[in-house]
C-alpha cells in the first residue's frame, strides 16, 4: 500500500510519514478528500494538498466493470454465521465480508449480544461458519463485556482466553475519537488479520454531541464522512463491518408506519448494505426484521438470546 504512495511525484519521507500517521496509506484514501480537509489533517498548505490529491487521482483507474465481473466479485464475499440458522437465512447466509451490516433496535433487544456472538464465530474455521480471523471492536457506550464473551465461549465448549485474545477493544468518548480510530484502522486490520470490525453503537456520540436543528447539517456531514471511511475499509479489505444503531420514535402522524426506526436519518440510511431491526419477543425470543436490503426481501424471523449466545431455541 505504501509503495503506491511512494510513486507520487515529489512525495518526501516527511510528507509520507505525516500521511501514514493520519491513516492515509493508499492512493484511494487520498482521491476522495477535499484539499482543505487534507491540509488541516496533516498541517500543510492547501495548494500542496491540491497537488497531492491530483497526483493520487492520476494513478487511479476509473474504468467501469461489467455487471458480470461484479457478479463474480459478489461471489468472493464470505459469510460469518450468527449462530442462528433462522437469522442466517434472513441475512442471505450470515454476515458477509465486503458489506456493512446495521443492527438496530431498542434497549435490550439483543444488538450487543449478537455482536458478542459474531466476535466468537468469526474466529471459527470456515466449516463451522467462521473465517479464522480477528476482531476489532469499538465500544462507544461502555457495554463491552469480556465476561459475557467468555461465558458464551465456555458454554459452547471453546477456550475463552484464546478467543478473547483475538478481540482488540477500544472505548471511545466522543465522535472525533471514533473518527480518528476508523481513519487509522488499516494498520491494525493488517497486523491482526481483522475479519470483523464492530462499532457498538454508531449513533451514541453523534446524538449526544449534535443537539438541535442548528447542528443537523454538521452532524450529517460528520456521519457521511464516517460512513465513507467505513465504505473504503470494507471495499479494500476482506472483512465484514457490523454497526449497531439506536432507534427513534416516529412523531409524524401522517406516516403509515409509526414503528421505531434507526437513528441518524438519511445521512446514514443508504450506507449499510443490510439493515436489520430487532425487537423483543416473549422471554428470550427476539424478532429480527430485514429493514432494508438491496438484495434480500423484507421479512422477519425469530431467534433467541440465551446463556449459550444466539440460538434457534430458548432454554
Amino acid at each position: 500500500m505504501l509503495e503506491e504512495l511512494k510513486k507520487l511525484d515529489g512525495i518526501t519521507d516527511e510528507l509520507l510519514e505525516k500521511l501514514t500517521e493520519k491513516g492515509y496509506t493508499t492512493v484511494e484514501s487520498l482521491c476522495w478528500l477535499m484539499p482543505e480537509e487534507l491540509a488541516a489533517k496533516i498541517a500543510i498548505e492547501t495548494e500542496l494538498a491540491v497537488e497531492i490529491i491530483e497526483k493520487a487521482n492520476s494513478l487511479m483507474s476509473f474504468q467501469p466493470l461489467s455487471a458480470a465481473a461484479l457478479l463474480e466479485k459478489e461471489k468472493e464475499k464470505k459469510p460469518i454465521t450468527t449462530g442462528s440458522k433462522e437469522l442466517d437465512d434472513l441475512l442471505g447466509g450470515g454476515i458477509f465480508t465486503g458489506e456493512i451490516t446495521e443492527i438496530a433496535g431498542e434497549f435490550a433487544t439483543g444488538k450487543t449480544q449478537l455482536c458478542f456472538q459474531l466476535a466468537i464465530n468469526v474466529q471459527l474455521p470456515p466449516e463451522k461458519g467462521g473465517l479464522k480471523g480477528g476482531v476489532y471492536y469499538i465500544d462507544t457506550e461502555g457495554t463491552f463485556s469480556s465476561t459475557r464473551i467468555a461465558q458464551i465461549a465456555k458454554e459452547n465448549g471453546l477456550d475463552p482466553q484464546q478467543f478473547l485474545k483475538n478481540i482488540a477493544v477500544t472505548r471511545t468518548y466522543n465522535s472525533d475519537h471514533l473518527m480518528f480510530l476508523v481513519l487509522n484502522a488499516e494498520q491494525l486490520i493488517k497486523k491482526r488479520n481483522i475479519k470483523l470490525f464492530v462499532i457498538d453503537s454508531i449513533a451514541s456520540h453523534f446524538r449526544a454531541e449534535y443537539i438541535g436543528d442548528k447542528k443537523l447539517v454538521p452532524r450529517q456531514q460528520a456521519v457521511m464522512r464516517l460512513a465513507e471511511t467505513l465504505k473504503h475499509l470494507v471495499e479494500n479489505y476482506e472483512l465484514a463491518i457490523v454497526v449497531t444503531n439506536q432507534v427513534i420514535a416516529t412523531i409524524d402522524e401522517s406516516l403509515f408506519d409509526k414503528s421505531p426506526h434507526p437513528a441518524l436519518g438519511f445521512a446514514w440510511a443508504h450506507r449499510p448494505h443490510q439493515r436489520i431491526l430487532l425487537r423483543k419477543g416473549r422471554g428470550q425470543a427476539r424478532i429480527a426484521r430485514m429493514y432494508d436490503s438491496s438484495r434480500l426481501p423484507d421479512r422477519e424471523c425469530i431467534f433467541f438470546v440465551t446463556e449459550k449466545g444466539i440460538t434457534d431455541k430458548g432454554t
